[in-house]
């Protein structure tokens, strides 16, 4: 006997109603997260339709999460500020990758942050890449 078709896992959740791209298992997920989403809303839909890949929108998220300073503990408890970047170990090809990321991080968040300049020395747009990034 033949098993039925896996449902798809994607099928009962809630889309975001402004970019239409995040999802959530439930409204009160969807309200709940609202803090952290309502930045990169605004972002993807000042880009649409090239949406940018997974590892632009993860940037924009550890950026605006840098920016809130947030009060929760759990999010204390390692500063992003703590990680060891990996740019030592990186070829000067992966290097430009990771400049070209940066470029385009910088214009996805040109929305919600106009001028990088003002941004805390801290958020940097590269080292970011050179933190979240390791040698293949």
């Amino acid at each position: 006997m033949a098993s039925p078709p896996a449902a798809d896992p994607n099928e009962h959740l809630h889309r975001c109603s402004q970019c239409k791209v995040a999802k959530y298992c439930g409204k009160s997920c969807q309200k709940e997260a609202w803090l952290d989403h309502k930045r990169e809303c605004r972002c993807l839909k000042s880009v649409e339709p090239n949406f940018p890949p997974d590892s632009i929108r993860l940037a924009g998220r550890i950026v605006f999460k840098l920016l809130r300073q947030s009060v929760c503990l759990s999010e204390r408890l390692y500063s992003f500020s703590d990680l060891q970047s990996n740019i030592e170990q990186l070829s000067e090809e992966m290097k430009d990758g990771l400049r070209h990321l940066a470029q385009t991080l910088q214009l996805y968040l040109k929305m919600e942050i106009q001028d990088a300049s003002h941004l805390p020395p801290a958020i940097d747009f590269f080292q970011i890449f050179t933190k979240v990034s390791v040698k293949t």
